[in-house]
């Protein structure tokens, strides 16, 4: 396994990750490592990111986020279909932790083809 080294912790902050570590049962090493675990497992917020998703009805709907900014369209998409791109749509907008997860998954519902990028 790899090893990280993280230098120059304030001494305060060393001593407050030990005593966290110790409600826990844990020496601060485990304890991190067990942190750094958890953190790794967590949906990563993209700042960037497109969706595709296209239907043999000839439904159309594309979602790309761009930093602070989406660019979306869409045609002869069902009420269905239409209604859950608009949800995608808010995900991508509002872009907190678990939402491209949660756009993908209302796509992939809807359409018969979804392409990530």
């Amino acid at each position: 396994m790899p090893d990280i080294l993280i230098r120059d912790v304030p001494e305060d902050v060393a001593n407050r990750l030990t005593a966290k570590a110790a409600e826990d049962g844990m020496d601060r090493m485990a304890w991190l490592r067990s942190q750094f675990i958890t953190l790794a497992a967590m949906p990563t917020i993209r700042k960037r990111y497109s969706f595709k998703a296209v239907s043999e009805n000839g439904a159309y709907a594309t979602i790309k986020r761009e930093h602070d900014f989406v660019q979306r369209g869409a045609r002869n998409c069902s009420e269905a279909q239409f209604n859950a791109y608009q949800r995608a749509c808010d995900y991508a907008e509002r872009n907190e932790l678990g939402d491209y997860e949660a756009a993908y998954k209302l796509l992939v519902q809807h359409f018969d083809e979804v392409f990530p990028g």
